[in-house]
């Protein structure tokens, strides 16, 4: 199976109607800090990241990587969006033979509840299928994390007809979402209709 990273990078940016993906530049750095040491966006992800850290250790250039989007909305950054190879120790795998690519999305505080992570991770999604077509891609979170569970229902609907396979949100009910895919997790495969089964 490919890699995402046997895959030209950067891509051109995708346009959506309202956003531009596109790969990270100097200008992003103050977003990515605010980013990562916000305490709502932290809630799932076991806590933010102390500020002066991150101001200390994040490079001038945030880094370039191939499956890494920023996701602009006039001009500024407001999140991020990332398609990353699992590793074969995961749960909750939709092949046998494992390595799904896993979607995860980051967005500030203020740009939630206007449809922009829906809006991102869907072109993220159509474009990694134009790339790899009919490879599946899981999502996991948190199953306290409400809007991440509502939006892995939306794109769990769209993938099963447009993208691969299947699209999974797996996820425990902790303040770490590195816990989300072990044992004791509770990990679900969503169907078509985004009804957990």
């Amino acid at each position: 199976m490919p890699e995402p990273g046997s895959v030209a990078w950067p891509p051109a940016p995708i346009t959506t109607e309202r956003l531009v993906l596109r790969e990270p530049e100097a200008r992003d750095r103050a977003a990515f800090i605010e980013l990562y040491t916000s305490p709502e966006v932290g809630t799932y992800l076991g806590g933010p990241r102390p500020r002066d850290e991150c101001e200390r250790t994040l490079p001038e250039t945030p880094e370039r990587r191939p499956g890494v989007f920023v996701v602009e909305l006039d001009g500024a950054m407001i999140g991020t969006i990332e398609l990353n190879r699992r590793d074969a120790e995961r749960r909750s795998h939709v092949r046998p033979d494992a390595g799904e690519a896993e979607l995860g999305y980051l967005l500030l505080p203020e740009a939630w509840g206007h449809g922009y992570a829906a809006e991102a991770c869907a072109a993220a999604l159509g474009s990694f299928a134009d790339a790899l077509p009919g490879e599946p891609v899981v999502l996991c979170t948190q199953t306290a994390n409400d809007r991440s569970m509502r939006l892995a229902a939306k794109l769990s609907a769209a993938a099963a007809v447009v993208l691969a396979p299947a699209l999974v949100a797996c996820g425990g009910s902790g303040g770490d979402s590195s816990k989300a895919d072990q044992p004791g997790g509770d990990g679900r495969r969503l169907g078509r209709e985004g009804v957990p089964r």
